[in-house]
């Protein structure tokens, strides 16, 4: 009985020392159990594709994994599109610079407020000018202390 026990703990010890060697085989190569993503290339990904991303849900929020690899993909994407921004603004201002254009342009557009109101249809969608009151020719206000354009109660 002693000599069976001796030698399954040499076949034992023999087993554990040629794993340990590397051979004998490896593990099973693993597989996510969720889709992969549905993004496109980092340098090309679109607001609609953002908006339509749909994670995977788990008992409590959304599995961590496929979160994690999502918002590194898209930190990736913002990291390489702000870096072509900041490439393509040098040259633009390289350009400015052999031309002689000031350095810095007029900012026009939504970012930086609409000095004129827009037409639509051939009418003005901003809110309507005040019209100058009585008086306002003469000295701007009807009456101490209340400024030409203001409704009395």
């Amino acid at each position: 009985m002693v000599v069976v026990l001796v030698l399954a703990g040499v076949a034992v010890l023999g087993a554990v020392v040629v794993l340990a060697m590397g051979r004998g085989g490896g593990l099973a190569e693993v597989h996510p159990d969720y889709p992969p993503l549905p993004l496109s290339d980092p340098r090309r990904v679109t607001g609609p594709e953002v908006a339509f991303l749909r994670l995977p849900r788990a008992t409590w929020g959304y599995q961590v994994a496929v979160t994690d690899e999502a918002l590194h993909y898209l930190a990736h994407a913002l990291t390489e599109r702000d870096a072509r921004v900041v490439a393509l603004q040098q040259q633009v201002d390289d350009l400015r610079e052999r031309l002689g254009e000031p350095a810095e342009p007029q900012q026009v557009g939504a970012l930086h407020g609409i000095q004129e109101p827009v037409a639509v249809n051939g009418s003005p969608t901003g809110p309507p000018l005040p019209s100058p009151g009585p008086g306002a020719a003469e000295g701007g206000e009807d009456e101490p202390g209340r400024a030409t354009g203001e409704q009395h109660p």
